[in-house]
């Protein structure tokens, strides 16, 4: 053990000598203890991703399911007074440049819009591309960028929710890590940088293990919390992992939508010529 020695006026040179000394004497292996400690520590800071790996990573793992797979889901909506509703969809996508994918949703009921479909095509250049069809118009509808921020057929999700681009188009910083329930996860604040996002920011709580988000807080212009989603279940199908139950609660409207995927099948075959407004308008 190392004991300090009073430091006196003209002492130096006798603390130097008796310092070294001792020091000398030291088993090697406390002497390379504080070197090793130093080699340990550095990779663990320098592994750690950057809030935009860890943003590009969950893109990247398509945990919604939503970039090449086949897959059967329903929408169970719930209003402030308990009433509920559901929707059952199909959706067919195809990942044609990682992360952007082409999306093609079929509703199948309630029986008033059953036909009714969604085409979205994402774009790493200008607006993505956002058609839904109506079986009584007859017609597709273009879904312009300042009608992102819409419900999507009434539920809790917004265009904007499904198409990523906030989080695809955002300045990322790492917050103190977190845990939800026994998963250690990064903290991520994203504030997205187009103009036509009704999010100031999207702080985003994801696995360290599998870069599956367990939650997101979006907040509104005013910075006032608007959604919550959180992962309710996860499930790992031929390598992939998926969020295949899910929540997503309007904190000002008091309304909130669970996303149960019945069944989901990762694909790489499904052709481009599926993902046009001709397929998309057939019944």
């Amino acid at each position: 053990m190392i004991r300090s020695t009073p430091r006196r006026e003209g002492s130096d040179k006798v603390f130097n000598s008796t310092f070294i000394t001792r020091l000398v004497r030291l088993p090697a292996y406390l002497l390379l203890l504080p070197v090793a400690t130093l080699l340990l520590a550095v990779p663990a800071r320098a592994n750690k991703p950057s809030a935009e790996e860890v943003m590009a990573h969950v893109l990247d793992a398509d945990p919604w399911g939503l970039g090449g797979t086949v897959l059967s889901a329903r929408a169970i909506l719930k209003d402030k007074r308990g009433a509920t509703s559901e929707l059952s969809f199909s959706a067919r996508s195809r990942r044609y440049s990682p992360p952007f994918a082409k999306t093609l949703v079929r509703f199948t009921g309630p029986p008033d819009i059953a036909g009714a479909g969604f085409l979205q095509i994402q774009k790493r250049e200008g607006d993505d591309e956002r058609f839904l069809f109506l079986p009584d118009l007859k017609r597709s509808r273009r879904i312009s960028g300042n009608l992102r921020a819409s419900s999507f057929m009434g539920t809790d999700f917004s265009f904007a929710d499904l198409d990523r681009r906030d989080l695809r188009e955002s300045n990322s910083e790492l917050k103190a890590d977190e845990a939800i329930g026994k998963y250690p996860c990064f903290r991520v604040d994203s504030r997205p940088t187009r103009g036509d996002s009704a999010y100031s920011h999207i702080e985003s709580w994801v696995r360290t293990d599998n870069y599956l988000p367990l939650k997101m807080q979006m907040y509104d212009r005013s910075n006032v919390l608007a959604k919550t989603f959180s992962a309710l279940e996860v499930r790992r199908i031929k390598g992939h992992w998926y969020i295949t139950k899910s929540q997503i609660v309007d904190h000002p409207h008091e309304h909130e939508t669970s996303l149960v995927i019945d069944s989901i099948e990762p694909s790489d075959e499904i052709s481009d010529d599926e993902f046009t407004l001709r397929n998309l308008e057939k019944l």
